[in-house]
């Protein structure tokens, strides 16, 4: 039960709890005001009788009718005139004895004062307040002594008593709440509208959602976030970070929490801030920054017309490349071993018809040749080039080579020792398998078809060669072979001395080439044993 209250709409909770509020603040308030409002009533009401009485009892006129025993027509004009102006129920003038020497009012009658009320004016000639019953009525008396002058003393010879009604005194506390009644009534009702505009508008802001399924909504965005290898930034109109997701403080190489603070304080790169500033939408535009390659989208965030921020998304170049390279290698080993489970078929095929035809010296012959030539590939790659990753792949290629009928031969002054450790095998196989293909696919339509490896780290440097015997690079193409997408081999190629390139950059090398006077390319790559350190711009 208590869960299906706690559930309700958030309308309904926010009028609710404005209600509440307002019935108890009204509630107290009224209390305390009304409580305030008769004490101060009543004080005031004390304070003007005994100063009325008092001022009466030190009138001459008073005085002399209280000694004498004057008449009422000599005092009561100034007891009316004294009553209306402080608004009093009732004024008395008595002697000692109780005669009353003059009074006004409306709840007393020709009867005197009980002598208990008077009895510290009459006897200690005191002035003081006293509540009492009077006529049935509760009233409050302002009592004064009337002090007669008989020449060398003084003797009190009565009393005035000033008379507030309590009836009329609550009567007109009564009214002051009903005014604050009205007022307080008039506040329940703008709050209760003011409460209502407000959770629609909250209702507005929050699409329609209720606090827990904004909640719940939270919840799956920040797991959602966190989880994704890919990193996401959130950037608010003036240029501050309000989300960024872990793979992006990967990515950025940021490990504080940065949320709330300007983009410009930790993005040093001039394109990439721009870029995630920017109005237009960005799709797949890569970024140098630090030591890495972004590719970067953005997506701007438009709210009523104008835009209120920026979404952008990070992928690692690198990454990217190390799965397209994990499947160029796969690729690669498929084909070279295809090409030699094809190359060794067809031998096997060979060997096996001149088996049933009797002729085995013939057998022999072809045996023992495939075997020295295998052997001599082996023995020389085993001996003169001592990197396992190099001679994984030019094995490879020589079954290739062989299947496609192209002479591809291993320059006998090749020599090299295990290669350093930051060359690895990933861009070894894009680099000279790259560079070997294409000089296959160059002699393809050649008469002679010779392609020729060589190798050396004599110095400071590796030096890869791959020489062929086809056309060379065709006039006025000297500046594009290395723009991505070009090539004159077809569409969707063009790709693969793009990543030579790239690749040999990235190891602090470079690639160049030459036509020969033969009519064939030569390519060479120069990759520095111990490339020195250089900062990337950013």
């Amino acid at each position: 039960m208590l869960q299906k209250l706690l559930n309700v709409s958030l309308q309904v909770k926010i009028l609710g709890l404005i209600i509440f509020l307002l019935l108890l603040v009204i509630g107290l308030l009224s209390f305390i005001v009304g409580y305030l409002e008769r004490e101060e009533d009543v004080k005031q009401a004390e304070q003007i009788a005994l100063q009325t009485a008092q001022t009466l009892s030190y009138i001459g006129t008073i005085q002399q009718a209280v000694k004498e025993g004057g008449s009422y027509e000599e005092t009561n004009p100034i007891v009316e005139r004294m009553r209306d102006q402080v608004d009093a129920s009732a004024i008395r003038i008595e002697n000692r004895e109780g005669e009353l020497n003059g009074y006004a009012g409306d709840i007393i009658t020709n009867q005197s004062s009980p002598r208990k009320d008077r009895y510290r004016s009459l006897v200690f000639g005191s002035t003081y307040v006293t509540q009492t019953e009077d006529e049935g009525h509760k009233v409050l008396k302002g009592i004064a002594p009337v002090l007669i002058n008989y020449g060398d003393y003084k003797k009190v010879g009565g009393t005035v008593s000033v008379i507030f009604n309590m009836e009329t005194i609550q009567s007109k506390i009564a009214s002051d709440i009903r005014k604050m009644v009205y007022v307080s009534c008039i506040v329940f009702i703008v709050g209760i509208a003011g409460s209502y505009f407000l959770a629609r508008s909250i209702r507005k802001d929050t699409h329609g959602l209720e606090p827990y399924e904004i909640g719940a909504l939270y919840r799956e965005r920040n797991a959602i976030l966190q989880s994704v290898k890919e990193g996401i930034l959130s950037i608010s109109q003036n240029g501050r970070i309000t989300m960024m997701n872990h793979s992006a403080r990967v990515l950025l190489d940021i490990s504080e929490d940065i949320e709330g603070i300007p983009l410009t304080s930790f993005i040093l790169s001039d394109n990439l801030r721009k870029a995630l500033q920017s109005k237009e939408t960005i799709s797949n535009q890569e970024f140098h920054y630090k030591d890495k390659i972004l590719i970067v989208n953005t997506q701007p965030i438009i709210e009523d017309g104008e835009q209120v921020g920026v979404v952008a998304s990070f992928r690692d170049k690198t990454e990217i490349k190390k799965m397209v390279d994990a499947l160029s290698e796969v690729r690669q080993y498929s084909e070279d071993l295809r090409a030699q489970t094809h190359e060794f078929t067809n031998k096997l095929y060979v060997i096996l018809g001149m088996i049933q035809l009797g002729k085995y010296t013939e057998v022999i012959k072809l045996i023992q040749e495939e075997t020295q030539l295998q052997e001599h590939h082996t023995e020389f790659l085993f001996t003169n080039i001592n990197d396992d990753k190099v001679q994984a792949i030019l094995l490879g290629k020589l079954a290739k080579a062989s299947e496609k009928k192209i002479d591809f031969k291993i320059d006998e002054e090749s020599a090299m020792m295990p290669l350093p450790g930051h060359i690895g095998f990933s861009p070894l196989i894009i680099i000279l398998g790259n560079l070997i293909d294409n000089a296959f696919e160059a002699v393809a339509d050649s008469k002679v078809k010779e392609v020729t490896f060589f190798v050396t780290d004599i110095g400071n440097d590796i030096i890869f060669e791959v020489e062929d015997s086809g056309v060379g690079i065709k006039n006025g193409t000297e500046d594009k072979i290395f723009q991505k997408g070009f090539s004159g081999k077809g569409e969707n190629r063009g790709y693969g001395l793009t990543n030579v390139k790239e690749e040999v950059e990235l190891l602090g090398g470079s690639v160049e080439w030459t036509n020969t006077q033969a009519g064939g390319a030569i390519f060479t790559v120069i990759l520095p044993k111990r490339p020195e350190d250089y900062t990337e711009k950013i």
